[in-house]
């Protein structure tokens, strides 16, 4: 323990503490008794058998190996409520350093709390794969949130073999479809830090980031009075260059304010829609007047330094490149 107590996760460091962090005896010595000092020797001996699974496995098949992690419901209270001893949060050093064949601890996810639970399994030395969550639209916000922010490198969707009249028309194959024409401007903003990304909900309808020397807002799409339409919107914010952006998503509206030195107000030089074909970008229209208008309250946009207008998702996930001019 005294290697990794610099690194040590808060959970783990305060049972260690707690129990007076000693760095010999038995594991009641250095862990304590209770119920989560029981999960933790659970952990560390899990962890050391599958260890020795993955290994031998290697030896035959040197692939990735990844363990599934129940999460841990509102509803359990204690150790025990749960399958205890798993790759949970909470016991992510048990894991690592009893499992170091086992390449990503990979967390199942069927609940409302998305965002934090992949932040929690998001570490330096574990990759984020999520190999079961929502199919839905939810599913398809999901995997934009944690390929555009967490650099998941996967985002695998449970009943996707459920009967559909048209399986390619799903909101989730319609995202899917999106993800993939992006996949090496994701690849390569990942690597540059260049991507944001965006999962609203009524209860969670704004966000707002620096991003290319500019204030990013977005929000739920909404109509010109600026009355929300849609109870989920989604999106892929990349730097592409100097002033330059491509957004990609559904039901969401993005505005952009300077957050660098210079003249204090933004305009669209031009915003195309339009789609990757076999890597290459093919503009579609030119997107002008009331299809980038965001809001006519223009004395209200003035005060803010806006000017009314950005780039428009509607309910039908697409891409598009905007290129932004400022001025006073």
């Amino acid at each position: 323990m005294q290697k990794y107590k610099d690194e040590l996760r808060p959970s783990l460091k305060k049972l260690w503490q707690t129990a007076g962090a000693k760095t010999s005896g038995s594991w009641t010595d250095v862990f304590g008794n209770n119920a989560s000092s029981d999960e933790a020797f659970m952990a560390w001996h899990y962890a050391k058998y599958i260890n020795q699974v993955a290994e031998a496995g290697k030896t035959a098949y040197n692939i990735p190996m990844f363990v599934n992690a129940w999460i841990v419901q509102p509803e359990d209270k204690t150790p025990g409520d749960y399958p205890s001893g798993g790759p949970q949060e909470h016991v992510h050093d048990i894991w690592r350093i009893g499992a170091p064949a086992i390449d990503i601890k990979a967390p199942d996810i069927y609940l409302p709390d998305f965002k934090s639970i992949v932040n929690s399994y998001h570490h330096a030395w574990n990759p984020l794969f999520v190999p079961e969550s929502f199919s839905d639209k939810n599913g398809a916000a999901n995997a934009f949130y944690a390929i555009g922010n967490l650099e998941a490198i996967g985002y695998s969707p449970f009943g996707i073999d459920n009967k559909v009249e048209k399986p390619s028309e799903t909101p989730l194959a319609k995202a899917y479809n999106i993800l993939a024409q992006l996949s090496l401007p994701i690849l390569e903003a990942q690597a540059k830090g260049t991507i944001k990304a965006v999962s609203l909900d009524k209860t969670d309808s704004t966000q707002s980031f620096e991003l290319g020397g500019y204030q990013v807002m977005i929000t739920l799409r909404k109509n010109w009075n600026g009355v929300t339409q849609t109870d989920k919107g989604y999106g892929l914010i990349i730097n592409t260059g100097n002033d330059e952006f491509t957004i990609a998503g559904a039901d969401i509206d993005v505005a952009f304010v300077p957050a660098s030195t210079g003249p204090s107000m933004t305009g669209l030089a031009s915003v195309y829609e339009g789609e990757y074909i076999n890597g290459n970008w093919q503009p579609g229209r030119l997107l002008n007047g009331d299809e980038v208008m965001m809001s006519y309250k223009m004395a209200d946009e003035a005060l803010s330094n806006r000017t009314g207008t950005g780039a428009r998702l509607t309910a039908e996930p697409a891409i598009l490149k905007v290129k932004l001019y400022r001025f006073e």
